[in-house]
């Protein structure tokens, strides 16, 4: 396998861009009440995070282009998307949790009624972002709409909602959980900016599963670490243990987990293999994905 530093070193060269991009666009003050809902958001979107999700974007991007600075937008949107999915993951009425990122959540730091706001207001930045994407209208509309697919009912709140509901516990069910939950927006996170960049539909077909298959990696990794992890995660430890959670741990033991996650990275690797151009930093990324301690 590619080593995980290819992967690491270029989301270190991203990261300021990245982190100045969402800075700037957060950069707004209020002399009113809604100074509280832009403090709400800054603390949680500019409280670090591996920003996993616009790296990938921005490396999907490079293999088709060389103007990073046309898909800083989309970068943004997709980390701000993430975190409002965050605030709301945390509520007492979701997985009622207190620590994120090594401090107090959203809701406990500014309270349940701002945090609600706070992550609806991200969530409509999002859709703004892309709306004001530097492509023509045909690409920015079907790259709207394939985020939009990612985000509801058969992407990431669909995946809560059987996370949240399901009374069955099965492989599928758990591995169906993943891949909207997780999986759909790290899958769009890749392939839309290959899109805008101008990926040819085979392309972008390759790409999709690898999005899809690094996604659930990547949950199996979270699952792992749920069980293995200490205070070092920044969230709370063993969580999921706790609240009884369908997870690839629950279902299939820590080593089966181990397994089932080095089956994803087989199947990643394999659809990147049909790919003309060079593949390393995004087959880098599966690597990070196996070994990352948080």
């Amino acid at each position: 396998m590619i080593s995980p530093n290819l992967y690491t070193n270029f989301a270190q060269h991203q990261l300021p861009a990245i982190e100045l991009a969402i800075h700037d666009y957060l950069n707004q003050s209020f002399s009113d009440q809604r100074q509280v809902l832009m403090d709400a958001m800054k603390y949680a979107a500019q409280n670090g995070g591996k920003r996993m999700r616009p790296v990938l974007a921005l490396a999907s991007f490079q293999m088709y282009s060389t103007d990073i600075v046309a898909i800083l937008p989309f970068a943004v949107a997709i980390e701000l998307l993430h975190t409002y999915s965050l605030i709301h993951d945390d509520l007492p009425a979701m997985d009622n949790d207190t620590m994120r990122r090594g401090r107090p959540t959203c809701h406990i730091q500014f309270g349940e009624d701002i945090a609600i706001l706070a992550g609806d207001t991200l969530n409509t930045c999002a859709f703004e972002l892309l709306a004001n994407l530097p492509f023509s209208p045909e690409l920015v509309l079907d790259a709207i709409r394939r985020f939009a697919l990612a985000c509801g009912v058969t992407g990431m709140s669909g995946g809560q909602v059987l996370d949240l509901k399901s009374t069955h516990s099965s492989a599928t069910v758990v591995e169906t959980i993943h891949r909207l939950k997780t999986g759909a927006l790290i899958e769009a996170g890749i392939s839309i900016p290959a899109l805008l960049a101008g990926a040819t539909p085979e392309h972008l077909k390759s790409l999709a599963h690898f999005g899809k298959e690094l996604g659930l990696l990547f949950q199996i990794r979270d699952d792992i670490l749920d069980v293995i992890g200490g205070n070092e995660l920044g969230k709370t430890p063993q969580k999921d243990l706790a609240q009884n959670k369908l997870t690839y741990c629950s279902m299939y033991g820590l080593e089966g987990a181990k397994n089932e996650m080095m089956t994803c990275a087989n199947r990643a690797l394999a659809a990147l293999s049909e790919l003309p151009m060079c593949t390393d930093l995004l087959a880098s990324c599966v690597s990070f994905g196996l070994v990352r301690d948080s």
